[in-house]
């Protein structure tokens, strides 16, 4: 039971330094109004997905770096994956993914 909790209070501390990245990114694009208002629900899922993936790696990343890097891993990551995510929407047509591309080069 000590290490369930001790699992989950690392993966809590990778979210929160996540979270805080792409808050601070969002925050930073609503000021300069590249964007309209907060998109909360974009930060919580850009920070959940890099969360996932810190996290499985963090027995490697954690044995080549200290706590502190690993900080700053784990913030970085975060500005990024909200970038990626905001970007990854806002496209109207990525490479045929699409449904209108996709029908329109089948139709």
């Amino acid at each position: 039971m000590d290490i369930l909790m001790t699992e989950c209070i690392f993966f809590i501390f990778i979210y929160l330094f996540c979270f805080l990245g792409a808050l601070s990114k969002d925050l930073l694009d609503t000021f300069l109004e590249r964007i309209e208002g907060i998109l909360i629900v974009k930060i919580i899922v850009s920070s959940l997905a890099v969360t996932i993936l810190l996290y499985g790696f963090s027995d490697r990343l954690l044995e080549k770096l200290s706590f502190k890097p690993f900080t700053t891993l784990c913030y970085t990551m975060g500005l990024i994956s909200f970038e990626v995510l905001v970007k990854y929407n806002s496209m109207k047509n990525i490479g045929g993914f699409s449904r209108g591309s996709v029908s329109n080069q089948m139709g």
